[in-house]
Parts: structure tokens; C-alpha cells; sequence
């Protein structure tokens, strides 16, 4: 039980400064983030899951976010393969993760998810923006004050909105982790169980029997 203890506190404590890098990269690049598709997927153990993402005018910025449950060691390895085959993008070893690139290349993304290292399959909640193209965006200076306030509090919003939506998915998973560490405890604590009656059982046993030799003798 001691080891396991020992590996819920390494846990929590991975999962507190992965939580600070992922509100800092929240903070710098996922201002007014509105996913286009927010989905959940299972990868089997050395499996990987591919989505294909179309970029048909460039320059065109794909950010998201994607997490296992964060009451885990076990990771997983993010990839991204521009039109002409090479690499241009990569989390590796990463519970939970915000990524952001820009697509200068017309053509098709291949966004990878690796399982390579967990011994299990895993769940893996994925959110993702692709943005329009900066000649489409509409300049800041194009638009009067009240109507630049207002898209700025609909920003904040949606950025609250889609954390909170996040934090739930993230919230489940790791109640899921929490229900199976809780049943391996039991189990654990009904072995020990069983092992403590069963030696002190055989300690009465064995005292009863010295006991009967010696009135023998």
C-alpha cells in the first residue's frame, strides 16, 4: 500500500507543474479559443489515432488542446506531418497539453496520437481551432470601440465556457482514475486481510499444538 501512496503524491505532483505550463501556453496562445470539434477517442496500447485536417488557404493557425486523465503516469506522444511528409510539430510524453501552429502549406495535416508507452489503452478528450486565414480576419482597427468591447467580453466568455467544458471532461476522467486506485486498494486491503487471519490462524493452531504435547508428556 506504502508504494502506492508514494505514487499518488509523485502524481500530484507532475500534475501540479504540467498544470502551470498548460496555463501559461493557455494564456499566450488560446485568446478567444472556439473549437470546431471537440470529440473523445480511445488509442489501444502501442496503437495511434490519425485526423486528417485540410488547409485549403494559408497562413492558417490550427491550435487545440487534448488530456488522458491527469491521475496517471502513463503518456502519450502528439505529432504533426505537413502536406510534404515531414514534421513540423510535436508533445511528446505528455499527460495533457495546449498546441498551436501555423499551416503555411496548402494541402493535408496528419495530427498523430501515440500510445506507445502506457500498458492499457487510453481515453483521450481532443479539442481543436482551425482559424481563418490573417487576410480574412478582420483588422482591429476596422472596428469602433463598442463593437471591439463587446467581442472582447463574448472572447472572455467563450474562453470561460470552454475552460469550464474542459475542466468537467478532465474532472471525469480523472473520477474514473480515482474509482480504479480505490478498488485496487480494497483488494489490496482484502489480501491483507486474508494474510493477517491466516498466520494468526496458524499461530493458534501451532500454540494448541504445543500445548496438547506437553499435557502428552
Amino acid at each position: 500500500m506504502f508504494p502506492i501512496l508514494l505514487s499518488l503524491l509523485a502524481i500530484s505532483w507532475c500534475s501540479m507543474e504540467e498544470t502551470k505550463e498548460i496555463m501559461q501556453d493557455w494564456d499566450k496562445y488560446m485568446r478567444g479559443f472556439l473549437p470546431d470539434d471537440m470529440i473523445s477517442f480511445s488509442i489501444e496500447k502501442g496503437g495511434e489515432e490519425i485526423f486528417i485536417e485540410s488547409i485549403k488557404k494559408t497562413p492558417t493557425n490550427i491550435r487545440g488542446t487534448f488530456f488522458i486523465p491527469i491521475y496517471t503516469m502513463d503518456t502519450i506522444d502528439f505529432k504533426v506531418i505537413d502536406p510534404s511528409g515531414s514534421m513540423i510539430y510535436a508533445k511528446m510524453m505528455k499527460k495533457e497539453a495546449v498546441f498551436s501552429f501555423n499551416a503555411t502549406e496548402k494541402g493535408d495535416y496528419q495530427l498523430i496520437f501515440q500510445n506507445k508507452r502506457a500498458k492499457e489503452s487510453k481515453v483521450v478528450q481532443f479539442a481543436i481551432d482551425v482559424a481563418k486565414s490573417d487576410k480574412e480576419e478582420i483588422e482591429q482597427n476596422d472596428i469602433d470601440p463598442i463593437e471591439n468591447g463587446v467581442q472582447g467580453v463574448l472572447q472572455k466568455i467563450r474562453d470561460v465556457f470552454y475552460s469550464t467544458k474542459l475542466s468537467e471532461l478532465k474532472s471525469k476522467g480523472a473520477l474514473a482514475d480515482v474509482q480504479k486506485i480505490n478498488k485496487q486498494l480494497m483488494i489490496l486491503t482484502f489480501i491483507e486481510t486474508v494474510a493477517i487471519c491466516g498466520v494468526t490462524a496458524w499461530q493458534v493452531y501451532y500454540i494448541k499444538k504445543l500445548l496438547n504435547d506437553r499435557r502428552l508428556v
